[in-house]
């Protein structure tokens, strides 16, 4: 009421007749909301001619709020004329002179002047300033994803009578069964890549027997019939035969590029046995002990069977004393230790590495063929984008590696896994479940707002 009679404003007598009548149209419950409004309003007014600039409600400026007035880009704003954050870090990542640590490095400052708190989005923004650095742009896309499967059967998973040691809890002819269910579609990584629009390829590196080729399998014509060799009796692969593996995962990588214009590819893998050749391959190149590397493979029950963990550390300690070879090269150690499909999965994040082309990397398995291919080439860390925490304790020592091999050569460190679900299964599902996941990192590069 006292507001009401200040508006009035008047002294004497009409003065207040004036405030008589305000303030009974004030006590009028009908009338009351609108009053408000109109104080409000007034207000408003007030506030503008003495505080504010020019007056939005004059109608010889309206023009300047109309709908075809232009609202500045995120790549238009800038404080006072200087270039915007994301045109600093463009002029950088377009640069044909900038080094990938230049490129990475501008996109990660442009990320913390994004509006929020710097780092919040931990390993997001990782990949997202990686993805920038690698396709260089400001915008990265990751939305043409493609999963590519390696299989092939290793001779270590053969029965004894069969010339093999028995490693796995299943025999060698469940890597053909799974490959039957990725053939109907009806498999883990069939099912995730449907739901993730993801196209899927199985491609037969060494699956024993005849060839599989179907609407998803190809059976490459150089595969390995057979497989591998038991490594505890002999080099798994020759070198010609390392080669002509390495040399189908280059050439499959590079068809989905060049064919289906990807620019994403999750790696995946299935073999049974391969986590006794992984773990072997791990502790010839980092040098830890085996007892600290192998675990328990693929489980017959959702508990570790732990005759089948000591029964893996004496297979894969004889295998490395029949190399008896310390600081093995890495092209080595992948034909003496290696598999079929491990050996593709290297050749594709070698021509990844060639291409620019962000691979997702699946679990143990593909973190064991990430650090042959890096330790062949350092540069493959700028490509490597890490999934899946393993089950496997022996990830953390392939992944420690591949880290200091980075470091070393001056490359940005591959972040740590970003997926903790106690995934196990292979078959690229981890790398599958990974796909949204750098699609969002894409997205805060592309379309989030900076501060100014």
């Amino acid at each position: 009421q006292s507001f009401l009679k200040d508006i009035a404003g008047a002294e004497g007598p009409e003065g207040f007749a004036v405030q008589i009548q305000l303030v009974s149209l004030w006590n009028d419950t009908r009338i009351r909301p609108t009053l408000v409004f109109l104080a409000m309003m007034i207000s408003i007014k007030m506030w503008c001619k003495v505080v504010g600039g020019k007056d939005m409600y004059d109608r010889e400026d309206a023009s300047e709020f109309s709908s075809e007035a232009k609202v500045p880009s995120t790549d238009e704003q800038s404080n006072g004329g200087d270039p915007s954050p994301r045109q600093v870090a463009s002029d950088i990542i377009t640069s044909s002179g900038a080094t990938f640590a230049e490129r990475y490095e501008a996109a990660q400052g442009y990320l913390d002047a994004l509006a929020k708190p710097v780092g919040s989005l931990g390993t997001l923004e990782t990949w997202a300033a990686k993805l920038s650095a690698l396709q260089r742009t400001a915008t990265p896309s990751a939305d043409k994803a493609a999963c590519l499967i390696f299989a092939g059967d290793h001779g270590v998973a053969k029965a004894p009578e069969e010339g093999g040691e028995g490693c796995s809890l299943f025999p060698q002819a469940v890597t053909r069964a799974v490959l039957l269910g990725l053939e109907r579609e009806v498999a883990g990584a069939s099912v995730l890549a449907e739901a993730n629009g993801v196209q899927l390829k199985v491609i037969d590196v060494g699956v024993a027997g005849g060839p599989m080729d179907g609407k998803v399998i190809i059976s490459c014509p150089d595969k390995l019939p057979d497989g591998t060799r038991n490594f505890c009796k002999d080099p798994a692969m020759t070198a010609e035969e390392c080669a002509r593996c390495i040399k189908i995962g280059r050439s499959s990588l590079a068809e989905a590029v060049e064919k289906r214009s990807v620019n994403v590819v999750a790696l995946g893998e299935v073999g049974i046995g391969n986590t006794t050749s992984s773990s072997a391959l791990i502790a010839a190149l980092t040098g830890r002990s085996v007892e600290s590397i192998c675990g328990g493979g693929a489980f017959a029950a959702r508990t570790i069977n732990e005759d089948a963990v000591i029964k893996k550390v004496d297979i894969v300690t004889r295998a490395l004393n029949r190399c008896s070879r310390k600081n093995m090269p890495a092209a080595v150690a992948l034909a003496n230790l290696g598999g079929a499909e491990i050996a593709a999965l290297v050749g594709a994040m070698l021509e990844a590495a060639d291409r620019n082309v962000a691979v997702l990397v699946d679990g143990f398995i593909a973190t064991a063929a990430a650090l042959v291919a890096v330790s062949i080439s350092p540069n493959v860390c700028h490509v490597l984008f890490l999934t899946s925490t393993s089950a496997e304790k022996g990830q953390r020592a392939a992944i420690d590696q591949i880290q200091v091999i980075a470091t070393e050569n001056n490359v940005p460190v591959p972040a740590s896994p970003v997926l903790s679900m106690n995934l196990r299964m292979g078959e690229g599902t981890a790398a599958l479940l990974s796909v949204p996941i750098l699609q969002s990192a894409a997205a805060i590069m592309q379309d989030m707002a900076t501060i100014q």
